[in-house]
């Protein structure tokens, strides 16, 4: 808990560290465009003001044009010398470039205004000039004289100079405000850039205090690392179990004391030896490999599996073990830990008690079966006549002597399977005879509870694969078991359905139903749901796990519904089989028709029939599709064809579906192999060409590759597929 708490607040640290140093980046940001729109006011300003010098600089000349047009004027009317027309011609050429000029440069719909009546005035001005020129011209000098004596002239150009002067005041005015303006936006971009340094600072001091708690828990964090590798290291070389780390190629790491001590051979002496070398008979070259790979997809039947092997000790000598595999995730990639166990004192142990059980229960099996039949012998009247009390205590004990007769065969079943000693004569069976044999021999069982049972109508031509003793064992189970825990005038249902390749034969009885808390362990041994139960219904509480490890064994699988107070219904699911005689459907594929001679022969193995009915769609008319729903009849399918290609799922009930890959490729021209899967798996699975991931991949794809595939095995170019 503490180190959790220790690496959140390592994290929040650095999330606010993150935080704080952002925050810093943008106020930079922030500061160097302020900075960078501080420049360009300026820059702009300064633009404007000289615009505003060169404008008053226009005027001014506007000015001083004039008056030296009026200089030349007078000059020339006052002494007739024509050296004053040059002047007077300079300025009078030049005046109306000047106003255009400042015109450029001036703005405003005020200054517009008075540059249009300084440009009626300088006419006017130009106007009289030029009168006065023309009469001294014309040799009448004293008209002139006395048309500039008038005033009109110097009225002219006093309105000239006063106009000059207004847009003069104007444009100042104007490049005052913008000054203005610009002191304006720069006393307030002070404030902000002094605002923004405020926060850097502060941020630049939280980032150096979470910069230091951060150091801190990262030291902290190291420590506890440490002291939890020291524990580790103290686990693992303290751990009585064996202990190996494996690399992905099934090469030895490391390994802990235990283990060495396990196998009588030097810890060095193991190291990055291939772990098959531990075992009597050593796995193929690339099982291993195999096997780690598929342990590494994260398979839940397979992370932490149990396996039992045979070891051997570095003297020679051999000795039964358990190894559980998982993967280990580290950073650099994944090793696996391979915990070893020695179980020679539980094997001798095992045996003992199964040596034990099986004497006791042979030696009590004579006697009780003879106390049964003598029992029987009386009830039946073989003895005379009983007294009805006698009559009454000899049902008893002949009622339990059965039972103790059953406690002591469910008991040699159990042990019988668990030592693998238990025969299996598997061939098809019809169910119609096994089913109504099994009603027959339970008929006795339903009379003295009060409980009739029902076969619902089915298939006549329902057929499994099975042992026939086997299965009536089975069936006589589920209906004694179904029998005892129903009403008295109540009937058990059996019934027949088909499913997909498989057939299920469901025992329905309409009684209590099986307790919530008690369904997980259903199919244990020595289950009872109560002691009520057990001393009211009687039975050993081992019917149920005989009836799994029997089913199991025949290749089947059991299961049940139950709803409390309603009812329950057990389940058995067998594989499909033909009956010589009987019109079945057949467990091979049919063989494709004439108009499907061309067309390419695919095997599809997977536990889903939906799945199988979906593909067997999309496949129609472009091959002939095989499907399998279990290891075992995909391998009878492929000794008995040749296909062009087989898609192939990882997780089957009765195994993996790539372990097929091994007896396709044995076949001429060997097929194209496309694992078609919901697990994560990479591309480089031993034996399969292709692997599409169903989430990923849609069923068009499957096709297309598939097809593509299948057509470069036929042209022979499949290495390059």
């Amino acid at each position: 808990m503490q180190r959790g708490s220790m690496w959140w607040r390592a994290v929040k640290a650095n999330g606010l560290l993150i935080a704080a140093c952002s925050g810093a980046l943008l106020i930079l940001l922030f500061l160097a465009l302020a900075i960078d729109r501080e420049f360009a006011e300026n820059a702009r300003l300064r633009e404007q003001v000289a615009a505003s010098y060169d404008a008053r600089a226009s005027l001014q000349a506007v000015l001083t044009r004039h008056q030296d047009l009026e200089l030349g004027q007078r000059g020339y009317v006052i002494t007739g010398d024509p050296a004053f027309l040059e002047p007077y011609r300079n300025a009078e050429a030049r005046i109306d470039r000047n106003i255009d000029a400042f015109e450029l440069l001036a703005g405003g719909r005020e200054q517009a205004r008075l540059i249009d009546q300084l440009r009626q005035a300088s006419a006017q001005k130009r106007r009289f000039a030029a009168q006065t020129i023309e009469l001294v011209e014309a040799g009448r000098r004293g008209e002139a004289i006395d048309l500039i004596a008038n005033g009109e002239g110097k009225q002219s150009m006093d309105q000239i100079r006063t106009l000059v002067g207004k847009i003069s005041e104007g444009e100042r005015q104007e490049l005052q405000q913008r000054t203005a303006v610009a002191d304006a936006a720069r006393r307030a971009l002070r404030q902000r850039t002094f605002a923004l340094q405020i926060g850097l600072i502060v941020l630049l001091m939280l980032s150096a205090l979470l910069i230091a708690r951060s150091q801190s828990a990262r030291k902290e964090a190291h420590r506890r690392s440490r002291d939890l590798a020291a524990r580790q290291e103290a686990i693992f070389d303290s751990a009585k179990d064996g202990m190996i780390v494996l690399n992905p190629s099934g090469s030895i790491e490391s390994l802990n004391p235990a283990a060495a001590a396990m196998f009588d051979t030097p810890p060095v002496s193991l190291l990055r030896r291939d772990i098959g070398s531990l075992f009597e008979v050593a796995p193929d070259r690339g099982q291993v490999e195999t096997f780690l790979r598929r342990l590494k997809a994260n398979r839940k039947e397979h992370h932490g599996q149990i396996q039992e092997f045979v070891g051997r000790r570095g003297d020679g000598t051999t000795f039964p073990l358990e190894v559980s595999v998982s993967p280990v995730h580290l950073a650099d990639g994944t090793s696996f830990l391979a915990v070893i166990r020695d179980i020679s004192e539980r094997r001798e142990v095992e045996q003992m008690k199964g040596e034990f059980v099986a004497t006791v229960s042979h030696e009590l099996r004579t006697p009780l079966t003879s106390i049964a039949g003598s029992l029987g012998l009386i009830s039946g009247g073989a003895a005379g006549e009983v007294p009805p009390k006698v009559a009454r205590l000899i049902e008893i004990a002949h009622s339990n002597a059965a039972r103790l007769v059953r406690l002591i065969n469910d008991i040699l079943d159990i042990e019988k399977i668990e030592a693998g000693r238990m025969a299996f004569d598997v061939r098809p069976l019809a169910l119609t005879s096994v089913l109504d044999a099994a009603v027959r021999q339970t008929e006795g069982f339903a009379h003295d509870y009060g409980v009739a049972v029902r076969i619902e109508p089915f298939a006549s031509d329902a057929a499994v694969l099975a042992d026939e003793d086997r299965l009536m064992q089975v069936i006589t189970n589920l209906l004694s078991n179904a029998i005892k825990f129903s009403p008295r005038g109540e009937t058990v249902s059996v019934e027949v359905v088909p499913l997909d390749r498989r057939y299920r034969i469901s025992v329905v009885d309409r009684g209590e139903g099986i307790p919530a808390a008690f369904r997980d362990r259903v199919f244990g041994k020595f289950a009872q749901a109560d002691a009520s139960d057990s001393r009211q219904k009687g039975g050993t509480g081992l019917g149920l796990s005989i009836v799994r490890e029997i089913v199991v064994r025949l290749g089947g699988s059991v299961s049940f519904d139950s709803v409390e107070g309603e009812g329950s219904a057990f389940h058995v699911d067998l594989p499909a089989a033909d009956v010589p005689g009987a019109s079945v459907a057949p467990l091979d594929p049919p063989s494709p028709s004439s108009g499907d001679a061309l067309l390419p022969l695919v095997l599809h193995v997977d536990d889903d029939p939906d799945m199988l009915a979906v593909v067997a769609g999309v496949f129609d008319g472009k091959a002939v599709l095989h499907s399998a729903a279990s290891v075992a009849e995909a391998r009878a399918l492929i000794d008995r064809n040749r296909y062009d290609g087989a898609i192939l799922d990882v997780g089957m009930l009765d195994g993996i579906g790539t372990d097929l890959a091994v007896p396709l490729r044995k076949q001429s021209p060997a097929p194209a192999v496309i694992l078609f899967t919901a697990q994560e798996i990479d591309n480089h699975a031993d034996g399969v060409d292709l692997v599409l991931i169903k989430s990923r991949a849609s069923l068009d794809i499957l096709v297309r590759e598939t097809l593509d595939r299948v057509e470069a095995a036929r042209n022979g170019t499949g290495g390059d597929r």
